[in-house]
């Protein structure tokens, strides 16, 4: 019996330090990063959104891009300027515009979307780009394409919605 705990305790031992490796490696939306986790990110890629400086996380780092199977559901980890990790489809969504005009407009931009949806009834459209960097900068090119009243957003989570 002596030798079955042993065994046993440093079965728990061994599974539990594989699980803190495997989660050092990996980010999830909504997590808030450590000082060292972010000193770890120096030289991540910043991509200005707005008034936001968001660094850029390698796909390789995020678990969700991991296990992302669906064509076109392309994921990309950012974080924050107070260190939370945000996830992002690499998706621009247009609203309080026709979706004609934003037609017309998507031909004009540098990088092209790689899915568009349009929802007329709504007046709302949804462009998927190949990367963040590209939905980032398609965003800014469609603000002044359009006109003045149209939203245009890069939607970013941070969190995981909870079912009450």
């Amino acid at each position: 019996m002596n030798l079955s705990f042993r065994v046993l305790l440093c079965g728990v031992a061994a599974l539990a330090t594989t699980l803190c490796y495997a989660g050092a490696s990996t980010y999830v939306a909504g997590q808030q990063l450590s000082p060292a986790q972010l000193k770890s990110l120096a030289g991540a890629t910043v991509v200005r959104l707005g008034s936001q400086s968001l660094q850029t996380l390698p796909a390789s780092a995020s678990a969700t891009a991991k296990n992302a199977g669906a064509v076109g559901s392309a994921v990309t980890l950012v974080v924050n300027d107070r260190g939370v990790v945000g996830e992002s489809r690499n998706e621009v969504v247009v609203s309080q515009v026709s979706t004609q005009e934003v037609q017309q407009a998507i031909g004009k931009l540098s990088h092209a979307a790689i899915g568009v949806e349009y929802f007329d009834h709504m007046r709302i459209s949804q462009l998927t780009f190949a990367s963040f960097q590209d939905a980032v900068s398609a965003r800014e090119q469609l603000k002044t394409i359009l006109a003045p009243g149209a939203a245009v957003d890069v939607p970013i989570r941070y969190g995981k919605p909870k079912v009450r």
